[in-house]
């Protein structure tokens, strides 16, 4: 590979990481263009004087959860050929203007990272009917031994788990959940009765969100999902529901779903992700004693870091050899995608 310019962004999260990335492609003759640095908070949006100096040449960009790849970053790269992202999630991405172009999209969805957070969520569940923290507490001398009358832990057999979405994390947390003699039912407005897994029965939003004893979310974000957990969502749960979300902050209202905590209007919540990361240290959440907060990370495993920088770079690669890459998001559009590969090489040659 000479001669290709490769833009990839800066994550503090993933920084060891795609400094790996931007090492091996180095190595294999590209340049990289490396974006600024980011922070903690709100996530990075590119500046338009900065477009023509780092997207200007691009053929391939790689973003991540923390940087915004807009339909104006988009077009100001004319060479561009694909964007990767190293980790599944590109809700940073405008797809929407990928397509349209004819842009193909790949991201890290191995199976690590898909598994990993499949594990997590499982975890997360079994966490909030066990409620190991009281029992930890016990053993501390901080709670009396509870009476059998007391006692708060519930076992997960024959218990309702409701999915909203029913992507690959989804479906691996149905395979996990199978041996739990558990009810699936799960909500997805794309995919239709004869392709759920097996044991899981799709219904519609109300329906789930009334049936369920355990809530969790597996969306991508667009409009339909953003903010689709809200005080009316809420209300349509059960006084002892627990919520989960491994998936994306932007579908939870905060505020709706602190009420609902702050009043018992639903049992409990385990959320990995927020609306903005990590959550401000003033958020209402916080002060919460019946939900389990982690920063994002509760299905990242040594075992997931280690596969991102091998991915990424075959995911790069191939798209610099006119393949697919390993993990596509938009395998719809290759026919659009190779035709705009022809009339950028054409461009190129004259």
């Amino acid at each position: 590979m000479t001669q290709h310019t490769v833009f990839i962004a800066h994550d503090y999260l993933l920084e060891d990481q795609l400094d790996q990335v931007a090492q091996a492609l180095r190595d294999r003759g590209a340049e990289v263009i490396r974006g600024p640095l980011t922070q903690p908070g709100p996530k990075l949006v590119y500046a338009p004087e900065q477009y023509a100096e780092l997207f200007g040449r691009a053929e391939i960009m790689m973003f991540s959860s923390r940087s915004v790849c807009s339909r104006e970053v988009v077009l100001a790269a004319p060479r561009l050929r694909g964007i990767v992202n190293p980790t599944i999630g590109l809700e940073t991405v405008d797809l929407s203007t990928a397509n349209e172009l004819g842009i193909i999209v790949g991201n890290g969805a191995m199976p690590e990272n898909v598994l990993g957070v499949a594990e997590a969520t499982v975890l997360f569940m079994l966490m909030l009917l066990y409620n190991p923290q009281k029992a930890q507490e016990v053993t501390l001398g901080v709670r009396p031994r509870p009476h059998p009358k007391e006692v708060w832990a519930q076992m997960m057999i024959g218990r309702t788990v409701g999915f909203i979405g029913m992507g690959r994390i989804a479906r691996s947390v149905v395979e996990r959940l199978a041996g739990f003699n558990v009810n699936m039912i799960a909500y997805d407005p794309y995919v239709s009765p004869d392709k759920a897994p097996p044991r899981v029965k799709m219904v519609d939003l109300d329906t789930l969100l009334k049936s369920s004893d355990i809530v969790g979310l597996f969306v991508t974000i667009t409009p339909e999902t953003r903010n689709m957990i809200n005080d009316r969502t809420l209300s349509l749960m059960k006084p002892t529901a627990f919520l989960v979300n491994t998936s994306r902050g932007e579908a939870v209202d905060e505020d709706a779903l602190f009420r609902a905590l702050k009043e018992k209007r639903i049992a409990g919540a385990a959320l990995d992700v927020f609306q903005a990361e990590p959550p401000p240290k003033d958020s209402p959440l916080l002060t919460l004693d019946n939900v389990i907060l982690t920063p994002h990370m509760i299905g990242q495993t040594k075992d997931s870091f280690a596969a991102i920088p091998k991915v990424a770079v075959e995911n790069v690669v191939r798209i610099l050899n006119d393949e697919p890459p390993l993990y596509c998001k938009n395998p719809e559009i290759i026919p659009a995608w190779r035709q705009r590969l022809a009339e950028l090489d054409k461009h190129h040659a004259t």
